[in-house]
C-alpha cells in the first residue's frame, strides 16, 4: 500500500511540475529577500508564494488534460492523466489548487489593502484555462500569454512586497520581468518546433504550422537579439565588475552560443537541449539579481 502510494505521489509531482513550481518559489523568496526594505510581514510572502504555486500548479494539470491527444504524438512518454492519474482525479486537483490559489490571492489582498487587486488572480486563472483550450493553439498569442505570466510571477512580488515608490526598485524589478518575458517567448517557440508533428495533426495554427520550421527558426533568432542587447546594455551602465564578467559567462556567451545553434538545428533532442539551456540561462539571469 505504501509503495502505491509513493507511486501515486510520485505521478503527482511530474503532474504540476514540481521542480518549476520550486523554481517559482525559490525566484519570489529571493526577490523578497534582496529587496525587502519594507519588512514585510512574513504572512503576505506565504499566501503570495501560495497563490502563486497553486495557480501555477493548477494550470499545469489543467494544461495536460487538454493536451492529451497531442501529447500522444509529441511525448507518449509524458503522459499523467489517463494513464497513472484518472481524468476524474486530475480534475478535481485542478479545481481545488484553483480555488485555494485564488482564496489565498483575495486574503493576501485584503490584508495589503489592495483589495482590486484580487481580481489579478481571478483573471490569471481564467487565463490560465483558456490558453489550455484555446490560445496556445493560436500563432504567437499562446507563447505571449505563458510568457506574461512568467513575467508577472516576478513583478508580483513588487506589487505586494516591496516599496513603491522606490522608482530604482521598480525599474529593477521591470527589467527582470522583461528578461523573463523573452526568454520564455522564445523558449515556447522552440517548443513549438519540437511539436510541430502532433500539434499539425491536430491542426493547431502555432507559428512552424503557418511558416514552417525555418523562417520560425530565423524568427527565433532575430528575437533573441532583444534580450541579448538588453543584458549588455543594462551592464553597461553599472560600474560592477563581477556582474560583468558574471553576465558575459553565464548569459551572454551561451545566448550568443544558442544564437548560432538555433539555425541550423534539425534533431528534435537537440531542440530539447535547446529548450533546456534557454531556461538554464533565465535562472542565471535571475540569479544576477544577488550582485546589484
Amino acid at each position: 500500500m505504501a509503495a502505491e502510494n509513493s507511486f501515486k505521489i510520485h505521478y503527482f509531482f511530474k503532474l504540476i511540475r514540481i521542480n518549476n513550481l520550486l523554481i517559482l518559489t525559490f525566484v519570489q523568496l529571493l526577490f523578497w529577500f534582496v529587496f525587502n526594505t519594507e519588512h514585510t510581514h512574513f504572512i503576505s510572502l506565504i499566501l503570495l508564494i501560495q497563490t502563486t504555486v497553486f495557480l501555477a500548479a493548477g494550470g499545469n494539470i489543467i494544461n495536460d488534460f487538454f493536451d492529451i491527444e497531442s501529447d500522444k504524438i509529441n511525448k507518449p512518454q509524458q503522459i499523467i492523466i489517463n494513464k497513472y492519474i484518472s481524468i476524474k482525479t486530475a480534475l478535481s486537483i485542478y479545481y481545488v489548487l484553483t480555488f485555494f490559489g485564488i482564496l489565498s490571492g483575495l486574503i493576501l489582498s485584503y490584508l495589503q489593502n489592495k483589495i482590486w487587486y484580487g481580481l489579478l488572480f481571478i483573471l490569471i486563472s481564467l487565463t490560465l484555462f483558456l490558453y489550455s483550450k484555446t490560445f496556445k493553439k493560436i500563432a504567437l498569442l499562446g507563447n505571449t500569454i505563458v510568457s506574461l505570466l512568467t513575467a508577472i510571477s516576478i513583478y508580483l512580488v513588487f506589487i505586494f512586497l516591496i516599496d513603491k515608490t522606490n522608482q530604482q526598485l521598480q525599474f529593477i524589478f521591470l527589467s527582470y520581468a522583461f528578461f523573463a518575458f523573452f526568454l520564455n517567448f522564445i523558449r515556447e517557440i522552440v517548443k513549438d518546433i519540437q511539436d510541430i508533428n502532433g500539434d499539425y495533426k491536430l491542426k493547431m495554427q502555432t507559428l512552424p504550422i503557418l511558416i514552417g520550421k525555418n523562417r520560425t527558426k530565423n524568427m527565433v533568432f532575430y528575437i533573441t537579439f532583444i534580450p541579448f542587447i538588453l543584458v549588455i546594455l543594462l551592464i553597461s551602465g553599472l560600474k560592477n565588475t563581477f556582474l560583468m564578467v558574471y553576465s558575459f559567462l553565464f548569459i551572454i556567451f551561451p545566448l550568443g552560443y544558442f544564437m548560432y545553434e538555433i539555425k541550423e538545428v534539425k534533431r528534435k533532442k537537440k531542440l530539447a537541449q535547446l529548450s533546456l539551456l534557454l531556461k538554464i540561462i533565465m535562472l542565471f539571469g535571475i540569479l544576477s539579481v544577488v550582485f546589484l
